[in-house]
């Protein structure tokens, strides 16, 4: 099947046309531009709001990360050059309001969900576009406004904390940068902290394809201290004054660890370069979240914290689905059977070819039997996406479905490596 392969690569990374190449002048490399928004909305209709903008110095990526070969993300910022109409900047990049959408309460009231983009600073004036994803695949604007780099905005000064390589070197624009921050340890806690963090590392990184890709891994620390130890546990009555306001129960699930605090993980991360974010929870209990884009969550101290830990950077840096359907989710109906999906690692069947089909084996049917002469098999497993019926997935099993698994699927583990390679070129 080899002769198949360049040909299928270029389906299965969804390669978007841009008007202009990443070697841009009009650009600046060194200094972020921090966008934060409001998604307001219920489960029908959403609003986007630009709240503030913020000029920081430094910024992780490189020119070539300006504009991704991917199209993933329920959503989309398209940045766009006001005078030629070149595009500069491009990211997609999912949100917990469009996860809260799909749950019940969405259906009865409207709520307000934080947001924040950051990309290279531009140079000169552009139009930000923000875009939504409907579930039949259709893109739709939501907001579209003008900056100039002459604006008045405000120069933030991250706050300093005690901060560690955990892993690699310190050259942010050559390599994945991962920015490990401290959530619910106090002051007095960050040896603790820094322990846990290593630990999760380790884990991560004798992980494929994280392993083979180590030498362009960066993994750093940052102590932020809380207050309080621990966070957040309604369903227990137990509330603590941490850093970024985390908590378990979101959306009524409570192993969902989350925060809706985005602007103050985003306040602490400014301090040290990041690609993506890991929010560690000094806690023991079973938990974590993972949004793509956005930033993962994940408990330091349960036993199966290594598994969730790699899961959600699974979610939150490559985009990878959920392939499980068995377990309680507040979702309902989150993906559409009549459209393809784009995470990677799912599929309807509508547009297979745009998926794995090159990574299977002639002698595998589509789809394949969920049995033992398959168990190891890269296939078309029907159950995937909370839905037992209509989404299938590449494996049998795999880290995106249990924590039982040896470890992420081939499925998965291209695709992570397409997100890895992306981040250092």
């Amino acid at each position: 099947m080899k002769h198949r392969y360049f040909f299928l690569i270029y389906l299965f990374s969804s390669i978007m046309t841009p008007c202009l190449g990443s070697n841009n002048p009009g650009i600046d490399q060194n200094t972020t531009l921090r966008i934060d928004f409001v998604l307001t909305g219920n489960h029908v209709k959403q609003q986007a709001t630009i709240s503030d903008l913020f000029r920081i110095p430094g910024y992780s990526g490189s020119a070539a990360q300006n504009i991704p070969t991917f199209d993933y993300g329920n959503y989309k910022l398209t940045v766009t050059d006001k005078a030629s109409g070149d595009t500069l900047f491009l990211k997609g990049f999912c949100t917990l309001f469009g996860e809260w959408q799909s749950t019940s309460e969405a259906k009865d009231v409207s709520r307000a969900f934080k947001q924040t983009i950051e990309m290279p600073f531009p140079k000169t004036e552009v139009t930000l576009l923000f875009q939504h994803r409907k579930k039949n695949g259709s893109i739709i604007d939501m907001l579209s406004e003008d900056f100039s780099p002459e604006q008045l905005i405000t120069t933030l000064s991250p706050q300093k904390f005690p901060s560690k390589i955990i892993h690699g070197n310190d050259h942010p624009h050559q390599n994945t940068d991962l920015l490990i921050i401290a959530e619910g340890y106090r002051k007095e806690d960050s040896a603790l902290f820094f322990k846990d963090a290593n630990k999760l590392s380790k884990y991560l990184l004798n992980t494929q394809p994280f392993e083979k890709k180590q030498a362009s891994i960066t993994i750093r620390a940052l102590a932020v201290p809380s207050l309080d130890s621990g966070t957040d546990n309604p369903g227990k009555g137990n509330w603590k004054n941490t850093a970024m306001n985390s908590s378990f129960n979101t959306f009524g699930t409570d192993r969902y660890l989350e925060t809706l605090d985005t602007w103050s993980v985003f306040n602490y991360a400014a301090a040290l370069p990041h690609d993506h974010i890991i929010v560690l929870v000094n806690s023991k209990k079973y938990g974590g979240g993972g949004v793509y884009n956005h930033f993962s969550i994940a408990t330091a101290r349960h036993k199966a914290s290594p598994e969730v830990f790699v899961h959600e950077l699974g979610h939150g840096l490559a985009g990878l689905g959920d392939e499980y359907y068995y377990s309680e989710t507040a979702y309902s109906e989150f993906f559409s059977l009549e459209t393809e999906p784009w995470q990677p690692n799912l599929t309807t069947l509508i547009d297979f070819d745009s998926k794995w089909k090159f990574l299977l084996e002639d002698s595998i049917p589509i789809p394949t039997p969920d049995n033992s002469k398959y168990r190891k098999a890269t296939g078309v497993f029907e159950g995937g996406g909370y839905s037992a019926k209509g989404i299938y997935r590449p494996a049998i099993n795999c880290r995106m479905k249990s924590n039982e698994a040896e470890g992420f699927c081939k499925v998965c583990q291209f695709s992570i490596k397409k997100i890895l390679d992306f981040y250092t070129q």
